[in-house]
């Protein structure tokens, strides 16, 4: 749905509210326009702020450009609340450690500006450079989280919570990250 189609809606669903029906019709349509509203930010999440599927990688390693592009988001206070609650917790701290940076001083460099291999070179610098064999156990560790490990209950909730319990092909939790945010799974991982 476009940004305009979604402003009319908004638009239509705030006229629908003093309809003729009275009450329960208002609160019919108030339920609609907290609906849309809701939708509104998750399609501007994923669409407009172009943050990165977790598989797609940065000199080789995955993860980390999705983690700047949220932080660059975040400093531009388009990033929407619901990425904010993890914002160097989880995944980023996983990788964060693994770099061996501290996540307030990454955020302060990717603040500063530069391109992706720039600010991973920086990590380099003042953290470590793994070596092309930590790289590819790493990229496989965090390509196969949730699976059969100790975050397999928390995919199985955010399935559920997303309306994809029924999604077989949901294994990881790469995966329900690319679904979650509308990609194709298909191709999106090796």
């Amino acid at each position: 749905m476009s940004p305009s189609t979604k402003t009319k809606n908004l638009a239509r669903a705030r006229d629908l509210s003093d309809g003729p029906q009275g009450r329960g019709y208002r609160v019919v349509a108030t339920a609609r326009l907290e609906i849309l509203r809701k939708n509104t930010q998750i399609d501007f999440s994923v669409s407009d702020l172009s943050i990165r599927s977790p598989f797609a990688e940065v000199e080789s390693l995955v993860y980390f450009g999705r983690m700047v592009d949220k932080i660059r988001a975040h400093a531009k206070e388009q990033l929407p609340r619901d990425y904010q609650a993890n914002l160097g917790k989880g995944f980023d701290a996983n990788c964060t450690r693994f770099l061996r940076v501290d996540y307030d001083q990454l955020v302060k460099r990717v603040k500063q500006g530069g391109t992706d291999q720039e600010i991973l070179q920086w990590c380099f610098d003042g953290g470590r450079r793994p070596a092309e064999d930590e790289i590819y156990i790493w990229n496989e560790f965090m390509r196969k989280r949730g699976w059969n490990d100790e975050i397999s209950e928390i995919l199985d909730r955010r399935k559920k919570e997303a309306g994809m319990a029924g999604r077989s092909e949901i294994k990881t939790m790469f995966a329900f990250i690319d679904a979650d945010e509308g990609r194709s799974l298909i191709g999106s991982h090796r």
